[in-house]
């Protein structure tokens, strides 16, 4: 959403872990997403830019955006929620089995 707000940016990877306040792991591993998905471009010495391929990829980051503004909570655990998420994944190696 952060890169939506202002498409005609170009982002560094420094800049966005700073306005994020993210790790340089969770950043450029959301960066990696965003690029496998056709979200964002990747220029010149690591710089981003939301760049949606398609018009419906656009479409359904606001509708995300949207629900989030209205309901963020439930937003949040969706994405926790999702198969594969890492850190789900990293949170239940620390869970004991019933054999343990």
């Amino acid at each position: 959403m952060l890169l939506r707000r202002d498409p005609n940016r170009v982002w560094s990877r420094d800049e966005l872990i700073r306005e994020l306040r993210g790790s340089e792991l969770v950043v450029q591993e959301a960066l990696d997403a965003f690029l496998a998905a056709a979200l964002v471009t990747s220029g010149s010495a690591g710089s981003h830019q939301y760049r949606p391929a398609v018009p419906v990829l656009d479409q359904w980051v606001e509708e995300i955006e949207r629900a989030y503004a209205q309901r963020p909570s439930a937003v949040i655990r969706e994405i926790f929620a999702a198969p594969g998420n890492k850190v789900q994944i990293f949170a239940d190696s620390f869970r004991f089995r019933s054999n343990d």
